[in-house]
């Protein structure tokens, strides 16, 4: 490459020495006067060229092998997306009413009144029914009462009775004398204690009256009571108090 940058410079230094002699010398022609030329000087000029040796070119690198293409993957098809159904409009409801007609405020008060007619005469019916079963039950207590009053009596009776037949009478007895004792017996009539709770003021009254309870060992009616009526027996003659006042002693 430097060779043939040096054409050109040797080129242009040539032409710079033509143009010098012809100024120096001038051009034939010009002047009137035929004056002695002097012979030109020739200028012997010899292009050289300086060969620059090739360059040597650095022998290129083996080229690498280029790696295997990589394997496409394998596109899997996509699935056909099947549209979804338009959804179905929802029938809209029917509107409203804005209020009761007078028909139907009218047949909603009568319902309401027979309501609540039909709920009074139910609770009248109960009431009925239960002073009913009340006064049923007070009519059967009453007479239970009465029977249960009517048995005790005929028992204390039973009782004085014998009683009176079992007692020897001191000779301070008279009449108007009372003593009440507390007696206990079994279902079998069997009289277990016998106690004065109340006395007459007489000892020796009192004193007779206990031995007289006491000497009846036991009162079979009693046992006989127990066995028909046993919640008369309980309630009357487990535990009771009999008052024991003759009526035939002197004054």
């Amino acid at each position: 490459m430097q060779g043939f940058r040096l054409i050109p410079a040797m080129v242009t230094l040539l032409l710079h020495g033509l143009v010098a002699a012809v100024l120096l010398i001038g051009l034939p022609g010009i002047s009137d006067s035929q004056e002695l030329k002097p012979k030109p000087v020739v200028i012997q000029a010899k292009l050289v060229i300086d060969k620059v040796p090739p360059s040597r070119a650095k022998p290129a690198p083996p080229a690498k092998p280029k790696p295997a293409p990589k394997p496409k993957p394998v596109v899997k098809p996509k699935p056909e997306v099947k549209p979804k159904p338009a959804p179905k409009p929802k029938p809209k409801p029917a509107p409203k009413p804005k209020g009761p007609t007078a028909e139907e405020i009218r047949q909603k008060k009568a319902a309401e009144k027979a309501a609540e007619e039909a709920k009074q005469r139910a609770l009248q019916e109960q009431i009925r029914k239960q002073q009913q079963e009340e006064l049923a039950a007070a009519l059967a207590s009453e007479d239970a009462a009465l029977e249960e009053a009517e048995l005790v009596s005929s028992y204390e009776q039973l009782i004085a009775q014998l009683v009176t037949n079992n007692w020897s009478r001191p000779p301070s007895a008279r009449n108007g004398m009372s003593v009440t004792v507390a007696i206990r017996t079994l279902p079998t009539g069997e009289i277990i204690s016998a106690s004065v709770v109340k006395g007459s003021g007489n000892e020796a009254f009192d004193q007779s009256a206990l031995r007289a309870v006491k000497g009846l060992g036991e009162i079979a009616e009693l046992g006989e009571l127990a066995q028909q009526n046993r919640a008369a027996y309980e309630r009357k003659f487990r535990h009771f108090q009999f008052k024991f006042e003759p009526t035939d002693l002197r004054r």
